[in-house]
């Protein structure tokens, strides 16, 4: 009984933990709770507009704002180092059935973007929903449904994003 007991603790005390060492994260839906859905439906973040948006997207995001009625909001900056800034930006896509992307966004000291990376994403139409979470090591670990590896990145010193991933042959 006593090593059920300690088990559970241990468990418990290691899973606190490495939710706790989330700057940011969106989880698998379970049951009838969705978060990243949740978050874009039910969070009070206002969308970006005049100069923040050319601030924060890149040209080409920018100049197709309007070809498919898209919208971005700022989610907030999770880290600043000396030389970057690493950002959460919400971009919504308006189409039928709902095309969402929560996008890790790294930029210099002068907000020029540095490396870009999605980190979930709902898309109704083709069927793609991804999941994940960033650190405070800034270690990204993203989950999709159609992949049967997750992918792990990281950001480093420069801002940039690359993938650490361990594939087995």
């Amino acid at each position: 009984m006593s090593r059920a007991i300690l088990a559970l603790v241990t468990v418990f005390i290691f899973g606190c933990e490495t939710k706790n060492d989330k700057l940011f994260w969106v989880d698998k839906p379970s049951g009838h709770e969705n978060d990243l859905l949740f978050l874009v439906e039910s969070t009070n973040v206002a969308q970006l507009q005049g100069d923040s948006l050319r601030l924060f997207l890149t040209q080409s995001e920018f100049e197709n704002i309007n070809m498919l009625p898209t919208s971005y909001k700022n989610f907030g900056q999770l880290r600043k180092e000396e030389n970057f800034k690493v950002f959460v930006l919400l971009q919504e896509i308006d189409t039928l059935g709902g095309d969402y992307h929560f996008l890790i966004r790294t930029y210099d000291n002068n907000y020029k973007i540095i490396d870009s990376f999605e980190l979930a994403t709902w898309d109704e139409h083709q069927k793609k929903f991804c999941y994940g979470s960033i650190n405070r090591d800034l270690l990204i670990e993203r989950e999709c449904d159609d992949k049967e590896v997750n992918d792990i990145m990281q950001i480093t010193r420069e801002g940039k994003i690359v993938n650490t991933s361990f594939h087995k042959p």
